[in-house]
Formats: structure tokens, sequence, C-alpha cells
């Protein structure tokens, strides 16, 4: 009995998960084999990295094949830890064709603060995250931390926080979701070091207003703060 899925397109996908991991490694968003990459191989079925394995020397033959309805692991061994999280991103949200979590340093940073993400800041970040929610801290690899993450999603949400342990970013590709984790890295710096500087300049409401129809109007992006 073959498998249920295209091998060309494991192969391909599996290829490209790699070199996000690369990426992610070079820019020292991972640490050890801290994080996790995953993506859509169809509407029943996602591509995910193994546990237990550096982010910059994964096998694209490596990658484990899960069952998003149940869970249930088709083909590789020893998944990702945290696959209830990404599981629970494409139940919810059937848009979704890749999700990265990640340990970047700034990012994990605010994160362990507790404290939401000020947003109205930096108009590349508004267009590109939008508003970042803050998942309450549960130990990570559980059921529990999976529904929290799944709570957090709307239909625009493009990044969030976990609390007291890193990041969570998604996008249409694998490419739209790493972007949205460098992006995230970025501007969570630049509020750390606004933060010390003890000076925060907040874009006005009209300047919100029109950033916002731009994102609408030009972008052609979801917001939830749009109506």
């Amino acid at each position: 009995m073959g498998l249920p899925f295209s091998i060309d397109l494991y192969d391909t996908l599996g290829a490209e998960i790699c070199r996000v991991g690369e990426r992610m490694s070079r820019q020292g968003f991972c640490a050890g084999s801290d994080g996790n990459i995953s993506a859509r191989l169809d509407d029943d079925l996602i591509l995910i990295t193994p546990g237990g394995v550096s982010k910059g020397h994964m096998r694209a033959d490596s990658m484990c094949v899960i069952r998003v309805a149940d869970g249930e692991l088709i083909h590789g061994r020893s998944p990702s830890s945290e696959r209830a999280v990404h599981l629970a991103v494409y139940r919810t949200r059937d848009d979704v064709e890749a999700v990265i979590h990640s340990h970047a340093p700034k990012a994990t940073v605010w994160a362990c603060t507790g404290e939401t993400l000020p947003v109205g800041i930096h108009p590349e970040a508004e267009l590109m995250l939008g508003r970042i929610p803050l998942v309450p801290y549960a130990t990570p690899g559980t059921d529990r931390l999976a529904r929290l993450v799944a709570d957090a999603l709307t239909p625009s949400t493009a990044a969030r926080l976990l609390a007291s342990h890193g990041t969570a970013t998604l996008g249409d590709s694998l490419e739209s979701a790493l972007a949205r984790l460098e992006m995230l890295e970025a501007y969570c710096r630049l509020v750390i070091e606004l933060t010390l500087l003890g000076r925060i300049r907040r874009l006005s409401e009209s300047e919100m207003v029109e950033l916002l129809a731009l994102k609408r109007d030009v972008w052609n992006l979801p917001d939830d703060r749009l109506q």
C-alpha cells in the first residue's frame, strides 16, 4: 500500500523546511534543538520537523507527516513535541499554510515579561503583524498550550508571543511565516530599546486610521481593527 501523499511534494516541501531552518539557525532564532516548523501537504496532512534535531542540520527525508484531524502520525518518527500547537492552528485557520515556533532572543525576552507587546509604534510592523496576542503560559508540549494558542487566534492573527516561552508565526507560505518571525524579532528589539531610552512615540489616531486604510485598500491584508 502506497503512502497517502505525493513523495515529490514531500521532498520539495521538506527541502524548503530545511532551508527555513538553516536561516533561523543563522539568525540565532533557535539554540540547540529549539523551535519547530510545519507546512501543509494538503487539506488533511501537514509536514513537521522531528523533535530533538538542530534546525540548522535537518534532512528533508526526516520530516514527519501528521493528519490534521486527529494528530495521527502517518510517516516518520518522533515528531516535534509542539505538534499540538501546530495542529491547533491548522484546525482553526484553514487559510494557514505554514507555522513556525521559535525562541528568537528579543521576542522571547519580551514574552518573558508577561506583558502584551505594544502596537502603534512602527508602520511596517503594523502592516506585517498587526495585533500580537500574548498567549498565557502553559507547559510546553501540552494540549492546554495548544488550546490557549487556538483561543488567541483571530482571522487576521499573523504572530503570537507565548508567555515565558517564545513565538509562533503563521503565513500562507513558509517564506511569509519566516518573514513575520523576522519582523516580530526586529519589532521586539525596537520596543525594548525604546523602553530603555524611556521614550516611545506612538502613532496618532489619525495616523493609525490612514495606515490601516493602506493595509486594507493597497495591501489587501486583514486586520481585526478594520471595520
